[in-house]
């Protein structure tokens, strides 16, 4: 036990102060009667009540020293050491990040940390309040009730997470709370490893606790990457050790099938790093490098690597004369070879652009019209436009991305009477100047004005416009969607934007691409390989997922949250949290005795 008051003992003075005024002698004022037959019980009273003799058994006075002890206590702020909620409103922060998966000496982080806040709840009285916040992607409110059941099953919906937590959110979260209820009290739960500035911190109206849990010694695959070509494959891992002892470490390749390729061993020093490769591995669509071995976080022990695929391609350009376009359509390995005739094609090029000219027919592969001349071929165009400002109609389109033609200038923009579909991508004024659309399995694209009559061509924006007209005109057949950290969005372009597409996640379960996913993006959950397949058998995307490279880090970090009241919050304060204070039955009790007192007193025991 403790006392948060002590000082408040003070008034056990009274105690002796009640006996002094029962040894005291009263005083009466002399009255002649005339008998004093009837008197004796007055007689024996006034005997008893003589200055300083010895005091009788007398049940007020018991109970009026009974009362002033209860009283002196309750002030004293009795407290019973616990590991209940001691507040009666208690705010539980509970962190969801993947390092809470960590192993501990049984259980994982979180399953450890789950089982004190269940304990917590079980121990909790019937008006003690309880406010849970998930410190998760999404910082939230999981339930705030004093009902012991709801608050179990709020626990039961908080699982792990693989995505970064917002850790500055859900710590706002929750000191908003405190200071709005300074005599709560906050309960953390995690590792503190936040990566967050300490100038950042919130304020909280009481110092909060940080359970945190330890964990063993972890490695993990940081990065990984490869490349195809032709038959063969390289890929390039860094491999680190997180522990305070230097390791060996067994990393192995894997094949699109599960099947090992190669494995190699290799040194790491404590919290060092290296960096392994592979030469002359067989072609796959996609590669797994995985460490060997138990760790405490098996997350992050194998990564998912979707190599480069280096193809020769080939683009077929008639032209009078454009350097700025042949040289950007050669950008990246592709070969460019010029025609003059746009209605003898090769049958062998990868991509068909029409500078200035347009074909009667279409040709064996992709097309890029840029400038059409006016009149009718593969598509009818019209007269010359004037341009205007640059607006973007599908802002997502991956032909837009990371692009600034804002800062372009047009001199005219040629008028196109385009088919239902080739849609618009952009326009200058009220004119499209970009187009694109797939016809009978032909991707097409066209620029309606003449690159020689504005500055784009001298602008950044120009080369990487042309890397995306390339990559959206001629996509590698079996194309990754790249790599992510899980919880990232990802934009779903076309062809996924269709209907009929599914993903396949890491555990094997399935998921239609509705409509809400196609405008708000997917956001893949947990680290592993997602399959995007269409319709046809044929069409499939993959992207990798990996883990957040903080999340791999399993120190606890002790961490110092600033209090609106700093360090001179008081005595009473610092000394309220982990105990249990009885003040308040002691004044009950002492309630209840002053009605007993009364009673006694009304009737003269």
């Amino acid at each position: 036990m403790s006392w948060i008051a002590p000082w408040m003992l003070s008034f056990l003075a009274a105690l002796p102060a009640i006996l002094i005024l029962y040894l005291l002698k009263r005083t009466y004022e002399q009255v002649t009667v005339p008998s004093t037959l009837l008197w004796g019980q007055v007689l024996r009273e006034m005997e008893a009540h003589r200055p300083w003799q010895k005091l009788r058994r007398n049940l007020l006075l018991l109970l009026q020293l009974l009362l002033a002890l209860l009283l002196a206590l309750a002030l004293a702020r009795p407290a019973l050491f616990g590991q209940g909620p001691v507040a009666d409103h208690t705010i539980v922060v509970l962190d969801l990040s993947p390092s809470m998966a960590a192993k501990g000496e049984s259980d994982t982080r979180l399953e450890a940390s789950k089982r004190q806040v269940g304990e917590l709840i079980q121990q909790k009285s019937v008006q003690q309040r309880m406010t849970l916040i998930a410190m998760g992607q999404e910082p939230r409110v999981l339930v705030s009730s004093s009902d012991q059941g709801e608050l179990e099953q709020a626990l039961l919906q908080a699982v792990q997470e693989y995505g970064k937590a917002d850790y500055e959110g859900a710590l706002s979260l929750a000191a908003a709370l405190s200071v709005q209820e300074p005599e709560s009290d906050v309960r953390i739960f995690s590792d503190g490893n936040w990566g967050i500035d300490p100038a950042l911190f919130p304020t909280f109206g009481r110092k909060p606790k940080l359970e945190a849990q330890t964990a063993g010694q972890n490695f993990g695959i940081y990065h990984a990457a490869g490349q195809v070509t032709g038959t063969q494959g390289q890929l390039v891992a860094t491999v680190r050790n997180d522990g305070a002892e230097a390791a060996t470490l067994d990393v192995e390749v894997l094949d699109a099938s599960g099947e090992p390729l190669d494995a190699k061993q290799v040194q790491v020093a404590a919290g060092g790093q290296a960096t392994l490769t592979w030469s002359h591995l067989p072609a796959q669509p996609h590669y797994r490098v995985r460490l060997q071995g138990t760790d405490a976080l098996a997350i992050d022990d194998s990564a998912v690597v979707l190599p480069q695929v280096s193809q020769a391609k080939k683009v077929w350009l008639t032209t009078a004369g454009n350097v700025f376009l042949e040289k950007a359509l050669g950008i990246g390995g592709v070969t460019v070879e010029r025609g003059t005739d746009a209605d003898t094609p090769p049958e062998d090029a990868s991509l068909y652009v029409y500078d200035g000219v347009m074909p009667k027919r279409w040709p064996a592969g992709a097309v890029l019209l840029v400038n059409p001349p006016q009149g009718e071929g593969v598509l009818q165009a019209g007269d010359l436009l004037e341009a205007g400002k640059f607006q973007a109609v599908q802002p997502d389109s991956p032909l837009l991305q990371h692009l600034d033609l804002g800062q372009a200038h047009l001199k005219a923009v040629r008028e196109i009477k385009a088919p239902a579909w080739l849609q618009t991508i952009a326009k200058s004024g009220d004119s499209p100047m970009l187009l694109a659309g797939e016809n009978e399995g032909r991707r097409v694209a066209v620029l309606s004005f003449d690159l020689h009559q504005s500055d784009l061509p001298l602008l950044p924006a120009f080369p990487i416009m042309i890397k995306q007209l390339k990559e959206y005109l001629m996509p590698t057949a079996g194309a990754s969607l790249g790599q992510v950290t899980a919880g990232e969005r990802v934009a779903l372009l076309p062809p996924i934007r269709e209907q009929g597409w599914m993903i396949t996640d890491p555990t094997g379960n399935k998921l239609e691409v509705g409509k809400e996913m196609i405008e708000q993006g997917f956001r893949p959950q947990a680290p592993g390989l997602y399959r995007f397949a269409g319709k046809a058998s044929e069409e499939e995307k993959l992207l990798a997922v990996t883990l957040p490279v903080s999340e791999s880090k399993l120190d606890v970090q002790q961490v110092a949250l600033p209090t609106s009241g700093g360090d001179e919050q008081g005595t009473a304060e610092r000394a309220a949290s982990g105990m249990f204070e009885i003040w308040r039955y002691l004044a009950m009790f002492a309630l209840l005795l002053l009605f007993v007192e009364w009673g006694v007193y009304k009737r003269g025991i």
